[in-house]
């Protein structure tokens, strides 16, 4: 080959050098891989079997202190310390001892768990619990033929009101031991029975009224008992089928003890149900029991069957720093198999289902006995069927809301025209319309050194939050090339040399 060819060929390599880009120098192409979080769901389970306070509980003894009485033992006493010990245990409590043939407070002793709330002529009469035994055998021993037991619990929640022995809201137990009846109705030689129901309900009235919530007009003050009892430990046949002469056949006690238990109550307060099929409702036949430590069963059976029903307007849904939540995709579901849906608030009267406000928020779950439970964080507010009342669970599901990402962020200045894009697999193509365009200053392409690439949803490019910030180059996505979460994202391009 001569010179002149040389020469030719070094002229033509020039002109092919000279028109070629300096992008053809620049690094090889780049692939690029990003994805974005996925939709996260949640399930939570709670139940409403736990308890952050105690019961506020007021028991009225009245111990047979006639000199027939059988009552006095040292079976007793150990019965009365189980049953004490029971009580302590569970129960926020006030126990009022007193001698069944008495007059006022003479001789009545006061057991509490603590002194709160108590007045001066209340802690006068309180006593250590361990004393409670020894406390019997100091009632006098009363040689008396007539036995006013039922107006004796009148007068004795009467006096005892104001000084903070039965509390406002408590549970009061009324326990009536005797082996013999309450005969004070009998006036005249001729009693009848007329005269004897005429008494009870008379007392039954009385004492009624000092419970609360009762559907006849009161005087005077009451005590707004959540739920009163009259529980009577006495014979139900005469002589016990002669096996103990001391024991007369109860009537009155034993009557007492089923209307008091069935006295309706005012104010949405629950009557109780678990002496339900019994044919002696509340009261234990002392013919029946030949060990006297387990005199008190009854009582104790009581006590178990009182555990409060805690009621819950508000549930736990994720706690203060747990991630965002959508409202519309909250699941709700009792552990009975009830769903409930998503209610606006205002929510109108009778609705059942829950509403949610996604803020973080302090808020007591529960609204009886009393307000309490707190909790910080996320809560549903429910309505009608969907509160919970112990031992109800709930479940719970949430899920992260659906994120939409209007731009592609690319780390490195690419090349307009060697960009491929594909999202999920599927290119995209460049195009205003349904597409992607490069973000740019004049004709390059643009620098943010924080862009937030998400928005609000498709065709609406405000800013989504939170914020997802990124910095480099940016693609803006057009019509259905808007992405949402969950999404593998794949650039391929050629970066810029300038």
């Amino acid at each position: 080959m001569n010179k002149n060819v040389f020469k030719i060929l070094f002229v033509l390599i020039g002109l092919v050098l000279s028109g070629c880009g300096k992008e053809m120098f620049s690094a090889s192409k780049t692939k690029q891989l990003d994805k974005t979080s996925p939709i996260v769901k949640n399930t939570s389970q709670s139940c409403s079997n736990f308890t952050h306070i105690k019961p506020e509980v007021d028991f009225l003894f009245l111990w047979d202190n006639s000199t027939s009485s059988v009552f006095l033992n040292d079976q007793t006493k150990a019965a009365l310390n189980n049953t004490i010990d029971l009580v302590s245990s569970r129960f926020d409590y006030h126990m009022l001892l007193a001698p069944l043939i008495g007059s006022g407070n003479t001789n009545a002793k006061l057991i509490s768990e603590t002194p709160d709330g108590l007045s001066s002529s209340a802690l006068n009469m309180k006593i250590d619990r361990s004393l409670a035994a020894q406390t019997l055998s100091s009632f006098p021993l009363v040689n008396h033929n007539s036995e006013n037991g039922v107006e004796r619990v009148r007068e004795l929640l009467s006096l005892n009101i104001n000084n903070g022995v039965f509390r406002q809201g408590a549970y009061t137990i009324i326990v009536v031991m005797s082996n013999q009846d309450d005969n004070s109705w009998v006036v005249g030689a001729v009693p009848s029975a007329y005269d004897r129901n005429n008494y009870i309900n008379t007392k039954l009235d009385d004492i009624l009224c000092l419970r609360g919530h009762h559907t006849s007009p009161c005087t005077g003050p009451s005590i707004n008992s959540q739920q009163m009892r009259f529980i009577s430990i006495v014979a139900h046949q005469e002589d016990c089928n002669g096996t103990n002469s001391s024991f007369d056949q109860n009537f009155v006690y034993k009557k007492m003890s089923e209307l008091l238990y069935g006295a309706y109550y005012t104010g949405g307060v629950s009557s109780p149900t678990d002496q339900a099929g019994r044919s002696a409702v509340d009261s234990y036949n002392i013919c029946d029991i030949s060990d006297f430590t387990r005199l008190f069963d009854g009582v104790n059976n009581s006590i178990q069957d009182q555990v409060i029903a805690h009621k819950y307007n508000y549930w736990p849904v994720a706690t203060s720093g747990a991630a965002a939540i959508d409202p519309a995709e909250i699941t709700v579901r009792k552990n009975t198999g009830e769903t409930f849906p998503l209610l606006q608030e205002p929510v109108p009267m009778g609705s059942d289902g829950f509403s949610f406000t996604n803020v973080v928020q302090t808020q007591n779950t529960r609204y009886l006995p009393t307000p309490g439970e707190p909790f910080t964080g996320y809560l549903i507010k429910l309505y009608g069927a969907a509160q919970i009342t112990y031992p109800e669970c709930m479940t719970v599901t949430t899920q992260t809301p659906k994120e939409w990402f209007g731009y592609v962020n690319i780390q490195n200045k690419p090349v307009e025209s060697s960009i491929i894009l594909k999202i999920n697999g599927q290119i995209i193509p460049q195009s205003a319309s349904n597409g992607w365009e490069l973000v740019k200053s004049g004709s390059q392409p643009a620098y943010f050194q924080s862009f937030n690439i998400k928005i609000q949803g498709p065709g609406n490019y405000s800013p989504g939050y939170p914020a997802v910030n990124k910095s480099g180059y940016f693609l803006k996505l057009n019509g259905n090339a808007v992405y949402s979460n969950g999404a593998n994202i794949e650039i391929d391009f050629l970066p810029s040399g300038t």
